[in-house]
């Protein structure tokens, strides 16, 4: 893989991290997110570029100041 496939590649599984952790447990503040999926081992800066690219591909929403949710909400039960 060259460099750029490869930084889309990682891109891409963290955001799908983030996804699928918000749709399991719904709603969460950016630092529950942040330890939901362990972003410390990410490497720097990383967790805020998925952060944003997510929102922008509409993989996940931000539902208020440092708050972010799913896309599709949950159902009840």
């Amino acid at each position: 893989m060259d460099e750029p496939d490869e930084r889309e590649y990682w891109l891409d599984r963290e955001i799908e991290m983030l996804r699928r952790a918000l749709e399991d447990r719904g709603e969460m503040a950016r630092g529950d997110l942040g330890r939901a999926v362990a972003c410390k081992y990410w490497g720097p800066g990383r967790f805020s570029s998925a952060l944003r690219a997510a929102v922008a591909r509409g993989a996940i929403r931000r539902t208020g100041w440092g708050r972010y949710g799913p896309v599709r909400e949950r159902p009840p039960g």
